[in-house]
């Protein structure tokens, strides 16, 4: 916690000295790898009589971001996510039953943002967000209900911002999101993203004088 505070506060104070990113928006697609760690539910599976066979833990996923800075630091943000993941559980008789999960969901919440970092062009950031998560489990047997939950969210990343309107960004992100397997446990549905993105920047106008009406 003490080195979030302390990152947050470098991040403020850098850009205090300018205008930042007050009025500018951005918005930035792509996507990557989720990986979905799930030790707790491999644990119950393999003790249920139906071990998780070895495999990949995790899987493709996309993302689109969309922010307005507010102040020279902080901008209101909005995140479109999907992700998907495959695995199979070894049935008594020899059999696999195959699992589909798929995660999406909007997030909306604040970014702190510092520009020209280190740099010209820099621009790192953190970022905090919560919103609703669609979990869709496709089980072999039954149809698993969809589940709409509450998805918590931090990610930190960096966009080098190359050009006055173009960026490629960077980003870590971790979300907090849970369903369930009927018969064996709770399934992290959530995992840590990590995504590279292009991001497209909507500069503020530039400032000018102040007009004075004439008489």
């Amino acid at each position: 916690m003490k080195k979030f505070v302390l990152a947050v506060a470098v991040l403020a104070c850098t850009s205090a000295r300018a205008d930042g990113i007050d009025g500018m928006g951005h918005v930035s697609i792509g996507g990557g790898f989720r990986w979905l760690p799930n030790w707790w539910f491999k644990d119950k599976a393999a003790a249920a009589g139906t071990p998780m066979n070895p495999g990949v833990d995790g899987g493709p996923q996309a993302i689109a971001s969309f922010g307005l800075g507010v102040t020279s630091v902080l901008a209101i943000s909005v995140n479109l996510i999907f992700g998907y993941h495959g695995f199979s559980l070894a049935r008594p008789d020899g059999l696999n039953d195959e699992y589909s999960s798929v995660t999406a969901g909007a997030l909306i919440g604040g970014r702190l943002q510092t520009t020209d970092v280190l740099f010209k062009g820099f621009m790192p950031y953190l970022e905090l967000q919560a919103g609703p998560v669609l979990s869709v489990l496709g089980g072999p047997r039954e149809m698993i209900p969809e589940k709409a939950i509450l998805g918590l969210s931090a990610a930190g990343g960096a966009t080098y911002r190359f050009h006055r309107s173009y960026g490629l960004t960077l980003e870590v992100r971790y979300l907090q999101a849970r369903n369930a397997v009927p018969e064996i446990s709770g399934i992290n549905v959530g995992g840590v993203w990590f995504s590279a993105m292009f991001t497209i920047f909507f500069p503020p106008a530039p400032k000018s004088d102040l007009a004075v009406p004439s008489f």
